[in-house]
């Protein structure tokens, strides 16, 4: 098993799979309407400002054009399990749900601002999906991206690493890791939280791989 898991990462790595980073879930799944509070039930981005180009304000983004397929591939940046949708134009990503108990299905009755087919929530309502990845993880490598992840927590660590499969295969062994770096230099490898880099590695001289 080890030695097909190893296959697997070296053969993903090395063609450079061409997948989008917004572009790695398998499926997407409605679970139901549940409650919110100000103590948010999907809580997944306590800590994060901004995440990419989009702003994060009380651990949620918010949307004008928002829709269920926005929601999804902006929580399956951080690999996230659930998404939940609310008042029409807001997301919000966790690892959990539910704490607040599950609500009837009629308050989670307005319409995505963006689709107006679709049902984003209510009034502290959340549509609740979960979303589904691949069980075999491939890496594309890439240049940096421009876009980063700006937070007032950390968003990476950084363990040692003679190689980049050896990074590959501590980034795969973590469901919280979604890409890394790999400085071969200093034989260090940054795991990080998003597939975006921190604003602090941005700059920082080394292989970048994102998890497929």
């Amino acid at each position: 098993m080890l030695h097909s898991r190893l296959f697997l990462l070296i053969a993903c790595s090395a063609v450079l799979l061409t997948c989008a980073v917004w572009g790695r879930v398998l499926r997407v799944s409605y679970i139901g309407c549940f409650v919110d509070k100000s103590d948010r039930d999907l809580n997944g981005l306590a800590g994060i400002t901004a995440i990419g180009a989009e702003s994060v304000h009380k651990e949620k983004t918010t949307n004008s054009d928002m829709t269920i397929e926005f929601c999804s591939d902006f929580c399956s940046v951080g690999g996230f399990n659930y998404f939940g949708l609310q008042g029409q134009k807001q997301c919000f990503c966790g690892w959990s749900y539910g704490r607040h108990g599950k609500s009837n299905e009629t308050d989670c009755n307005r319409p995505c601002l963006g689709n107006s087919s679709q049902m984003c929530g209510g009034n502290w309502r959340n549509s609740v999906f979960s979303l589904t990845y691949p069980k075999m993880s491939c890496f594309k490598q890439s240049k940096m991206p421009n876009l980063t992840v700006s937070s007032t927590l950390p968003t990476y660590w950084s363990l040692a690493a003679q190689t980049a499969l050896d990074c590959l295969i501590l980034c795969e062994a973590s469901a919280y890791c979604q890409a890394v770096i790999f400085s071969g230099q200093q034989r260090l490898c940054h795991l990080l939280r998003f597939a975006y880099p921190p604003a602090s590695l941005s700059s920082t001289d080394g292989d970048y791989f994102v998890r497929g």
